[in-house]
């Protein structure tokens, strides 16, 4: 399901991994957010930015890939 925004960010050039993929998806499994567009943009942020110089790219793509998801 967030295999289409995984993608995307690597096509941004913001470095991310298998391992932070399967983060998320741990995060995510665990209950940690649930229905809460800004508690998944957050856990998501977490676990898959490791430098902040790549927050603005993940916030354009993040953006881009939700948006209209709170309707």
């Amino acid at each position: 399901m967030f295999l289409p925004f995984f993608l995307e960010l690597k096509a941004a050039k913001v470095p991310v991994s298998l391992r932070e993929y399967l983060s998320l998806l741990e995060g995510m499994e665990a209950g940690l957010v649930d229905y809460d567009v800004e508690g998944f943009y957050y856990l998501a942020r977490a676990a898959m930015v490791k430098d902040e110089r790549h927050i603005e790219s993940f916030d354009k793509v993040f953006a881009h890939v939700f948006r209209g998801v709170e309707a």
